[in-house]
């Protein structure tokens, strides 16, 4: 997730650009002529997850052709509570580790009007804890795989965008705990009746996901967007047994999202919401809000440098164990050309 994604309410894919659009959407590195050099910084503030990455991308030097660089780490130490098999409580904190490592490739197939982008990638994460010998034990499988990313970009006359990504359609990874399988914390002597995971993510690492986008650009400029995204998750929810019936469900998680951006001058202002829908039943519901402000001092002469800066959150307000999340990013803008 990029700066500019958290502070729209993750509804900024069809109008993404630059280093935002080789995280999340390839296809759109192609939209504008753009060398930047972003290094990025997130926290979930609940659980100390604490993400890094950085993006090399250039689009300038070939009109049709756009490549992007990233490589994004991740760091958390979730706790769980539970009461041993004596019904005495304890808390443990795990280690939850991630790596990322991509290569972005965008194609202006017909100028004006079709884009295409992949997103090849090695990905790897864990989430471990130490026993009282002080060995590590995986709490979930070790992910260590190549996954694929795509997408899909139509441009009608410079008014709007709509966009279709698959995310992770290879090397998908479930999630840590579900309704019918328990956090796994052996050989420690937990009484599982008592586990409390809920500052571990309910949600996969990487889901298979799909999503369209949609933007609008009321004055025909980048600087303007209105934004709708939707998403849907066929990994955290799916084949599990949701409603304690003893058979597996296939349930797509959906979000659904919608965000602003309105520049002034060298200063854009992003706004957002969306909604987090998880299980079947209302009460695992999620609400945010998001919002953010940026620099951008872009479109630098030959030989120049330009700067883009970001700052954005994300609260829920709606639903049960509340997420805070808090964004940043200071890009360079480079123009080689001498």
């Amino acid at each position: 997730m990029t700066t500019r994604h958290l502070s729209m309410g993750n509804a900024s894919r069809a109008s993404a650009s630059g280093a935002s659009a080789a995280m999340i959407n390839p296809a759109a590195m192609g939209l504008t002529p753009t060398f930047t050099i972003q290094p990025a910084y997130q926290v979930r503030v609940e659980d100390r997850t604490h993400g890094v990455a950085v993006t090399a991308m250039d689009s300038l030097n070939n009109s049709r052709l756009a490549i992007g660089l990233t490589y994004a780490f991740m760091h958390g130490t979730p706790e769980v509570t539970y009461n041993d098999t004596n019904g005495l409580e304890e808390t443990l904190r795990l280690r939850h580790v991630g790596h990322e490592a991509g290569l972005s490739i965008g194609v202006v197939a017909v100028p004006g009007w079709l884009l295409v982008g992949v997103r090849p990638k090695y990905q790897f994460t864990s989430l471990r804890f130490e026993d009282p010998t002080g060995a590590t034990v995986d709490a979930n499988e070790t992910h260590s795989a190549f996954g694929l990313d795509a997408s899909l970009q139509l441009l009608v006359a410079g008014w709007v965008s709509v966009a279709a990504l698959g995310y992770n359609l290879t090397g998908t990874h479930p999630a840590a705990w579900t309704e019918d399988r328990a956090l796994t914390l052996d050989p420690l002597p937990v009484d599982y009746s008592t586990l409390d995971p809920a500052n571990v993510s309910r949600l996969s690492d990487y889901p298979r996901t799909f999503a369209h986008a949609i933007a609008v650009f009321p004055t025909r400029r980048p600087g303007f967007s209105i934004n709708f995204d939707g998403t849907y998750d066929f990994t955290s929810y799916w084949n599990t047994d949701l409603d304690g019936d003893g058979e597996d469900d296939r349930w797509a998680r959906l979000t659904l999202g919608g965000g602003a951006e309105y520049t002034i001058g060298p200063v854009p202002l992003r706004v957002g919401g969306y909604w987090d829908r998880r299980g079947p039943a209302s009460d695992d519901d999620r609400g945010y809000i998001t919002g953010g402000v940026g620099f951008v001092r872009g479109t630098p002469s030959a030989g120049g440098v330009g700067v883009d800066i970001g700052v954005g959150f994300s609260r829920q307000i709606a639903g049960p164990n509340p997420e805070t999340f808090i964004g940043a990013h200071i890009g360079l803008l480079l123009n080689p050309r001498l």
